[in-house]
Order: structure tokens, then sequence, then C-alpha cells
């Protein structure tokens, strides 16, 4: 090939390359000369080539939605279904099935997992979680202790509604772990409620718990007037699943010797 053809070549490449910048077609630039030669040898219409082009950036593009939102969610750990231990627990599976489909984020429902410590309610919570971040469904998971370091620190700068709208109020699932280790004042309480009663038939919450509700009032300052009010929104429109078995740290640590 002639200097003057590679000349006529880099331009074009360089052009392609600014539009694509400019457009934010990171893959079509990536692709465009394998995409071509691969038209070229399957003698493919103009037509053909460029939907090849347009699926090379769809498909990166929900590539990075989707690993945007897990990053944001903020998991501890990613968790899944499968990895799962159901010989641990006692659950229904059709349940948790039906779940996994994440219908109840479309209809503003709410889960709530209770069971003493160690039997994978957390576990589960990550897993749902990790599902809708896959469906690049807004999630956010927070134990309720760091929630509330968060709300307190918002309330102390004058931010609050800020961050209800930019935290609470933006992502279509609020995973909050956790709930009941911690006993909480009056402020907290209250907090913790405006957060539940923003969220209620606007989104979904996922809430662990190792108490069962007629201990919940302990936690919530012993009020009992907003115990009622806060169990009203969350159990409305919600799943609730008892988990029963054996801790699983536990029984590791039985199987290891150590117990």
């Amino acid at each position: 090939m002639s200097r003057s053809c590679l000349k006529v070549l880099a331009m074009l490449h360089e052009q392609i390359e600014s539009y694509c910048r400019e457009f934010k077609l990171p893959a079509m630039f990536e692709n465009y000369q394998a995409l071509a030669n691969q038209a070229a040898k399957e003698s493919s219409s103009f037509s053909e080539y460029l939907l090849m082009l347009l699926q090379s950036e769809s498909r990166q593009r929900a590539f990075r939605g989707k690993a945007m939102t897990l990053k944001t969610a903020g998991f501890p750990v990613v968790k899944t279904l499968d990895q799962f231990d159901y010989k641990t627990a006692s659950l229904n599976r059709s349940q948790l099935n039906e779940l996994a489909t994440l219908a109840f984020v479309e209809r503003t429902e709410n889960i709530l997992l209770l069971g003493p410590s160690g039997v994978g309610k957390t576990h589960l919570a990550i897993a749902l979680g990790y599902l809708a971040t896959q469906e690049r469904i807004k999630t956010r998971f927070m134990t309720v202790a760091d929630l509330l370091l968060q709300l307190e620190s918002a309330k102390l700068s004058n931010k609050l509604d800020y961050y209800f709208k930019r935290v609470i109020g933006i992502n279509r699932l609020l995973i909050l772990d956790e709930f009941g280790y911690i006993k909480l004042n009056e402020t907290q309480a209250n907090l913790l409620f405006q957060v539940i009663n923003k969220k209620y038939e606007t989104g979904s919450i996922i809430i662990t718990s190792n108490l069962p509700f007629t201990k919940w009032k302990e936690v919530l300052n012993n009020d009992e007037a907003l115990t009622a009010a806060i169990l009203d929104r969350l159990i409305h429109h919600s799943h609730i699943i008892n988990i029963q078995g054996e801790s699983y740290r536990l029984k590791q640590k039985r199987k290891a010797g150590i117990l």
C-alpha cells in the first residue's frame, strides 16, 4: 500500500476516533476495523455491518452499566443465590425463586428476612440485591448502624434533604442489614422512620433482623407509636421470610474442631 493511501487511512482513523469520542461510542471505535474485516469476509451488506457496530456498542454499554450499578451498591462482598447453602436453613424455595424474578421491585414491595444470627439473612439480601444490579436497578446496601451514622452526619451539616434525595430516593432498592443489633435513641428512631416513610410505595426495602416483630419496640426507643408506624409501612406490601436453622459459622467451626 502506497504512502498516500496509508496517510488517507490514518486521517480516516483519526476522524472516526474523534466522532466516536464526541458521541461517546468507545466500543464502536474499538471494534470497527475488526468488524469491517469480518463483514468483508462474510460479504455482509453495509446495513449488516452497521448493525454489528451498533450491537457491539450496546453490549459494552450494558456491561458498563451493570458494573457501575454493582459498584455503587456498596456490597461488602458479592453473594449469589447459587452459593447459598439451603441445607443449613429452612426456607420456602419457591418463594425465594419468585423473589429472584425481581417482580417485587416493580411492585414496590418489601422483603423482611428474619431469623437468628448466622442462618444466611445477609447472604440472601445481597444475592437479591446483586440480581437487581444485573438488571441495572439502582440498589444501595447498608447496615442500619452505617445508615444512622450517615443520617446523623447529614443532619448536623444541614444536608438531610440532600441525603434523602441522593441516597434514599435515587435507589429503587434499599437493603438495610442487621436491624436489632444496636438500640436506637429517639433521634435515630425518628430518622429511621423518615427513611422507611420516604420509601413507602415509592421503592423497595430489604431488611434483615435477628428479632421477631414483638421485640422491635425495644430497639426503637420503646416508642410504641413509632414502632407501629414503621412496621405498618414495612409489612404492607411485603414478603416475610422466617429463616430457621443452625448458624452456618458455628457449624463450620464445629466441623473444623474449634468448638
